[in-house]
């Protein structure tokens, strides 16, 4: 007796994971900034800059203490570029729908090199991160050539030294 498996059940394959996926939650800003805001709201303007003064001071010491971090979206992707090669990070504004996500490729000058066998390198950029190729490169590399690092699909990524072809590689540090 043989079974069949037809066309439908590969659908309802397709299908399954897409039900009951939903968007991540835009999380509610903080406290101290929801505070202050709901200052506005406030007809009296000697009351609401009392509220606004009250306010604005619990927001800096929330601030000084690490519980609010203010930074601009320019300074939110500088620190994005940072975490390239560390897996799929995204980082929520809060009050927006948009994200701010790792680039998709950085640029960098090799500071530092060394053998770790069989054709395979570690390489330390002028940025500070540490990267291993996971196979035999075509070239070596050498301290001051320019080095592109790509992400691929799935979370990997490509290491191109110097204009030669990629290899794939890990971020060590």
């Amino acid at each position: 007796m043989r079974v069949t498996i037809g066309r439908p059940f590969f659908a309802a394959l397709l299908i399954l994971p897409a039900i009951g996926h939903a968007a991540p939650p835009v999380p509610s800003p903080a406290s101290a900034y929801r505070l202050l805001l709901d200052c506005r709201a406030i007809t009296d303007p000697a009351a609401r800059l009392a509220c606004y003064d009250s306010k604005i001071a619990a927001f800096e010491s929330a601030e000084k203490s690490g519980d609010v971090v203010v930074a601009d979206r320019a300074q939110l992707r500088e620190t994005s570029k940072g975490f390239f090669g560390f897996g799929a990070l995204r980082l929520p504004i809060v009050g927006s729908r948009t994200r701010l996500e790792t680039p998709e490729q950085i640029e960098a000058k090799i500071v530092g090199v060394r053998s770790i066998g069989y054709g395979k390198w570690e390489i330390v950029l002028d940025n500070g991160m540490r990267w291993r190729e996971t196979e035999p490169g075509t070239v070596d590399p050498r301290v001051g050539r320019p080095v592109v690092i790509r992400s691929g699909a799935l979370n990997s990524f490509f290491i191109r030294i110097d204009g030669a072809k990629g290899v794939r590689g890990l971020r060590v540090e």
